[in-house]
């Protein structure tokens, strides 16, 4: 099994969520973030922990699949969340060693 994690830009989780529909996504989780890519030192003089104003806000897809999903669902994605313009985000794709159904404590993709 394979953890999806993206970040993309907030005016294309409509358009990324569509695209992971389309192509079979098991099942997607969405999250408010802020943050900065790479050079951020020169875009965050004196921030505070308490200070988002100076940072951007996106949201994080995840997505955990079948290692055989991967690629489908990675095309998707990118495809969907890019704009050509630099921010446009990026993806980590991560092994899940384990997964377990609170439910009923199925494990492997069965979990899935």
């Amino acid at each position: 099994m394979k953890l999806i994690k993206a970040f993309v830009r907030t005016s294309k989780i409509d358009d990324v969520l569509q695209g992971l529909h389309e192509v079979g996504a098991p099942g997607v989780t969405v999250s408010p973030v802020h943050g900065v890519g790479y050079g951020y030192r020169r875009h965050l003089s004196g921030l505070s922990p308490n200070d988002l104003s100076k940072t951007q806000e996106a949201y994080k897809v995840e997505i955990v699949c079948r290692a055989k999903q991967v690629d489908e669902l990675l095309k998707a994605l990118a495809d969907s969340a890019r704009t050509g313009y630099e921010g446009d985000g990026i993806v980590f794709v991560t092994s899940v060693d384990r997964a377990m159904k609170i439910r009923n404590e199925e494990e492997g993709p069965e979990a899935l």
